[in-house]
């Protein structure tokens, strides 16, 4: 397991427990008789949050077909962004159902936002590999032998 895998399943543990966290004050204040919707949209947010990791899990830990931290990342991001940009609105359902899209968006943007910094740096890794080395010159560009102009 490399780097990014492990690194993956930190945010992955994290975002479980910040779920949890959501989890047991709603227990408490269930128990107090002082539970509000704000208590609720932070378990829907940590929730969705912690999903877009497991994703990222799921794919290095061979849950679906095994790929690479870097491969995975990408992926997992490719879904959130997708999720994003082909959101349709919602128009019927009540206010548990708007949450619910919001807290998927939150924790969707919360996802993107993480991971941003490392896929640009991957984006430059993979731009890195498929330059030509400086100072080499395809075949094609190299300056004519001495004594022959073109």
């Amino acid at each position: 397991m490399g780097r990014l895998e492990d690194l993956a399943v930190h945010y992955a543990n994290a975002a479980r427990w910040e779920l949890s966290q959501a989890l047991n004050r709603i227990a408490t204040l269930d128990d107090e008789g002082t539970l509000h919707d704000k208590d609720l949209a932070r378990i829907a947010y940590a929730y969705q949050r912690m999903s877009w990791w497991q994703q990222v899990t799921d794919l290095t830990h061979g849950r679906e077909d095994t790929v690479d931290g870097a491969t995975a990342l990408l992926t997992v991001r490719q879904r959130a962004q997708d999720l994003l940009i082909n959101a349709r609105p919602v128009n019927n359902g009540g206010l548990f159902v708007l949450a619910m899209a919001e807290a998927r968006r939150g924790g969707a943007r919360a996802f993107l936002d993480a991971t941003e910094k490392l896929a640009d740096a991957l984006a430059l890794l993979s731009d890195h590999d498929t330059r030509p080395a400086e100072g080499i010159t395809p075949a094609t560009e190299q300056a004519p032998a001495e004594g022959r102009r073109p």
